[in-house]
């Protein structure tokens, strides 16, 4: 029962993941834009140069590596979690309390930066790309 719930939080933090990124990364991307220093005059700039410039696409830029790693991301996650609330868990059996509850929050942050800070830079990096290159390129470039 136990491997059933852990195979369910899996698959409905991937999905979640995967849904929040197709919503959010095209104001990520604006974000990430305005703070490399481009030559936007705002926010409402940088949208419309980017449509311009790159159609729709270009809202998506560096979408892939987030995409590929939601699935390891919430692994880490939720298990990291999951174990540090058994390590915290009381002799009574008594819920955690709040302060409990962040320790494991803080935990399950420090263990899945691991694998969310090389997505993120990856991801920075393909934003502010301009010009269209092969991937490979791209990733030559990068690293």
């Amino acid at each position: 029962m136990a491997d059933r719930k852990v195979a369910v939080d899996m698959a409905s933090g991937t999905l979640a993941g995967a849904a929040q990124l197709m919503v959010g990364h095209p104001f990520d991307t604006i974000k990430v834009k305005l703070q490399s220093g481009g030559h936007f005059k705002g926010s409402l700039d940088a949208t419309v140069q980017t449509l311009t410039k790159e159609g729709i696409r270009g809202f998506y830029k560096g979408m892939g590596a987030p995409l590929v790693t939601v699935a390891a991301f919430n692994a880490v996650l939720f298990s990291s979690k999951g174990m540090m609330a058994s390590l915290l868990a009381h002799k009574d059996s008594s819920p955690l309390t709040a302060f409990d509850q962040a320790l494991c929050g803080a935990g399950a942050g420090v263990a899945v930066s691991f694998v969310a800070t090389p997505t993120e830079l990856l991801k920075c990096r393909l934003q502010v790309t301009h010009l269209p290159q092969s991937m490979s390129s791209q990733l030559a470039n990068i690293c």
